[in-house]
């Protein structure tokens, strides 16, 4: 900010410029009070006071009429609202400015992050926060994931296994596996930690979820074979009661027993494998009946 801002000394100089009294003396006191206001116009520094203008001019120029000094004072003082709006301005820039610097300070790179972990943990607070709350839900949803996929009863449960299983692999992605063997004890010492990050915890919830995974697919794949193979015991049944010869039906009780023995291939550790038990001890009953009135 100028000294001297140019509403000011333009107010001063057409007050100098227009005075035409006195000597050749007098007017070359004029000629070098108006150089000396252009020089403080050209100077960075706290906007003159009024008190200022007046020990400045009246000094070297007595006869200045006061009004005009007191105009140009009042002139050279910034408004307020140009004032708040550098104010604003600075704060906004500093803010932004320590946003930024915050933004790195958090970057995934040990680099960066441990010198400012051992002398300013407080500006790792987002990366605290958001580990403490990746690996809580992560931990919460493993542990939700494992009742629902270990002890399903229902396609249902395993449905929504799948989905807490995905959201759980979510939250662990976003934890920082190269962090794992910091303990950030003075943010616990703040904000209280419940928690022990450590590199067994994490790869005990990986592995459980990689668990969770392989018996999902096995179990998509078994619930798949037991709805293509209760479609072709279905057919046979129905090809078998509508058969017109002897023939017709003899093909179609070929169709039921391989759909049978293709039944008793579904793996009985899943729920697919669990449900075909069931389809299984209804479609032997039907099938030995109508062996049974085929024959006869």
């Amino acid at each position: 900010m100028k000294r001297l801002n140019n509403r000011a000394l333009g107010i001063l100089r057409g007050e100098l410029q227009g005075d035409t009294r006195g000597d050749v003396g007098e007017r070359v006191v004029r000629k070098l009070l108006l150089q000396e206001l252009e020089g403080l116009a050209r100077q960075e520094g706290p906007p003159l006071t009024e008190l200022q203008l007046k020990r400045i001019i009246q000094n070297r120029y007595p006869a200045f009429k006061n009004p005009v000094i007191e105009r140009a004072a009042r002139a050279n003082q910034p408004s307020k609202a140009r004032t708040l709006a550098i104010t604003l301005g600075g704060v906004v820039a500093g803010g932004v400015g320590l946003t930024g610097f915050v933004f790195l300070a958090n970057l995934p790179y040990p680099m960066i992050r441990q010198p400012i972990a051992e002398h300013a943990p407080i500006l790792l607070l987002p990366s605290f926060l958001s580990m403490d709350h990746n690996y809580r839900e992560a931990i919460a949803l493993v542990e939700q994931s494992d009742q629902l996929v270990n002890q399903a009863t229902s396609a249902a449960d395993l449905e929504l296994g799948q989905e807490k299983v995905t959201q759980a692999q979510h939250h662990l992605d976003q934890l920082p596996v190269w962090f794992l063997g910091y303990y950030p004890q003075r943010y616990c010492t703040f904000f209280g930690c419940s928690w022990k990050f450590t590199h067994d915890e994490f790869e005990a919830a990986r592995k459980s979820v990689g668990r969770m995974d392989v018996i999902l697919f096995q179990e998509r794949n078994a619930h798949d074979q037991l709805d293509e193979i209760l479609e072709e015991l279905n057919a046979a049944r129905s090809q078998y009661r509508q058969a017109t010869s002897h023939r017709g039906a003899e093909q179609a009780l070929l169709d039921w027993q391989d759909a049978i023995d293709r039944l008793e291939l579904i793996p009985r550790q899943t729920l697919a494998g669990e449900l075909a038990r069931t389809h299984l001890n209804a479609a032997n009953r039907d099938f030995r009946e109508a062996r049974q009135s085929l024959n006869n």
